[in-house]
């Protein structure tokens, strides 16, 4: 049979793209929603785990530096509020990056998925002119702003600087990081994650304390130990890119920038952006409610924090990867299989996160005591889990939302949801709850002074309780705000 020419060659590019996708991630369009999900979510998981790792080995090396160990694990950690401030702005982008990828692999058009890593570059390319000058012209200043201590002014300086370079190498690595689960393929950004992080446990003692013919740089080896790490992530992730992707790279004269693109990639990326920076603003001012109750409380909201990090993990797993079937799937014009995800990622959310909370419930007072065995801190722990628990199964069914709003591209509404949860619900509440407001004399001499003083005497024996009674709040009314927003069903439209 006579097939026509152009026929010939249509079929010939689909097989030859067919081949491709094969070979990159995997196609979440079709096959068993529940093994995809699984198979995409647990290497989320472990990468996240290796990145609460890598966080920890700085502070743990600096340490052991006998008499400037305080001065040391005190510069590492002026760092951590800008960059994770900072890194809001990456993480925006990787929602871009995943919720375009994904449906463009859906609806199987890779010259589009090929122009939105063209436009990935350029912005790369102009962040990292932008923010370099930025950041060393006005280092001093944002040393100042950071209220770091004039006696470690200098070693904050050389330590930042290396950080601050070491952040255009770990936006590389996100955005890679983004192109990926797009795709499907979760595998080999973990496996990035792990050679990174282990290079960076390697090189930590080298550097800090020196080995053979490498000098003791103690806290500047640290930072030099990081950016070392963070070079090798990027450069890992660009051959990634390129062995495992090379039909999504373009090539030199196709890097244009492309007005409807970059509008469709900056209306996904700057709420998410929003939503992560004010949310890193509302954390400061729940840190310093927790601080004005001292050194027990200060301890137990750590922990609880540490244990709510590691309890959530499977969640979050989850919802990155539901976020990149949802993509996929609505890419492909398939919303009723992108609905069925949903549903599945709501049950494993729900099976693995209620034996984790009753972990939490039945045994938070134990859980506090492997930290701090001391039994005025297991005593405000015991309270606090019992709470928490609660708050966390309802906060991870939020998430699952929230992964279904990124992967569609709709962020408007993960915005709302962040911002509501902290600013108009939790903060607001901790201060009613636990009476601090009261002591504001414009509230006194009001109207609101009874009802807010009936409102705050539930707690009045340990007012710092609060704080988890308004997660659980907060939490709960802000999911049923998610539940309301995902049954409008705006995010089935998806954003190519």
């Amino acid at each position: 049979m006579h097939h026509p020419q152009g026929l010939t060659v249509t079929f010939e590019y689909e097989n030859k793209y067919g081949e491709l996708m094969k070979e990159s991630g995997m196609d979440l369009t079709s096959g068993s929603i529940y093994k995809n999900m699984m198979k995409l979510a647990l290497p989320i998981m472990l990468s996240n785990f290796m990145m609460t790792f890598y966080n920890l080995t700085d502070a743990f090396w600096l340490g052991k530096l006998g008499d400037n160990a305080m001065n040391a694990v005190s510069v590492a950690g002026l760092t951590f509020p800008l960059i994770f401030f900072l890194s809001s702005f990456g993480i925006g982008f990787m929602v871009a990056g995943t919720a375009l990828i994904s449906q463009f692999k859906g609806a199987g058009t890779p010259e589009m998925m090929k122009k939105v890593v063209g436009q990935f570059v350029l912005i790369l390319i102009a962040f990292s002119i932008i923010f370099l000058t930025f950041s060393f012209i006005f280092l001093d200043d944002i040393l100042g702003l950071l209220h770091v201590p004039l006696e470690i002014f200098e070693i904050s300086k050389q330590f930042i600087s290396y950080i601050l370079v070491g952040v255009l190498f770990m936006f590389i690595f996100l955005t890679y990081q983004s192109f990926a689960h797009g795709l499907g393929d979760t595998i080999s950004p973990m496996k990035i994650q792990i050679i990174s992080v282990s290079l960076n446990v390697i090189l930590d003692p080298i550097f800090i304390f020196g080995i053979g013919i490498m000098p003791r740089m103690e806290t500047v080896g640290a930072a030099q130990a990081t950016l070392i790490s963070r070079i090798v992530a990027a450069v890992l992730a660009v051959y990634f890119l390129k062995k495992k992707t090379a039909h999504i790279i373009p090539n030199l004269h196709e890097l244009k920038p492309n007005k409807k693109l970059l509008k469709r990639i900056f209306n996904i990326s700057i709420p998410a952006s929003i939503a992560n920076s004010i949310t890193s603003f509302g954390f400061i001012i729940l840190q310093g409610f927790v601080n004005s109750y001292g050194i027990l409380v200060i301890s137990v909201f750590s922990i609880g924090n540490r244990m709510m990090g590691l309890f959530m993990m499977p969640a979050m797993g989850i919802s990155n990867a539901l976020a990149t079937i949802v993509g996929q799937n609505l890419g492909a014009k398939k919303v009723s299989r992108a609905v069925k995800s949903v549903k599945a990622g709501m049950i494993l959310v729900l099976l693995i996160m209620l034996v984790g909370c009753s972990i939490l419930f039945f045994f938070g007072s134990t859980l506090t005591k492997f930290f701090i065995n001391d039994p005025a801190i297991a005593g405000v722990g015991e309270r606090m889990f019992k709470v928490v628990s609660f708050a966390a199964l309802i906060f991870s069914l939020m998430f699952v939302f929230m992964g279904v709003f990124n992967g569609s591209g709709h962020t408007k509404p993960t915005m709302v949801l962040n911002i509501s949860r902290l600013w108009l619900l939790r903060i607001p509440l901790v201060f009613i709850l636990s009476g601090k407001i009261l002591e504001y004399a414009f509230i006194r001499d009001s109207f609101l002074n009874g009802i807010l003083t009936k409102l705050s005497i539930p707690l009045s024996a340990h007012s710092y309780d609060a704080l988890w009674w308004s997660m659980l709040i907060s939490n709960f009314f802000t999911t049923i705000l998610a539940i309301v927003i995902y049954k409008k069903g705006k995010w089935k439209t998806g954003s190519i």
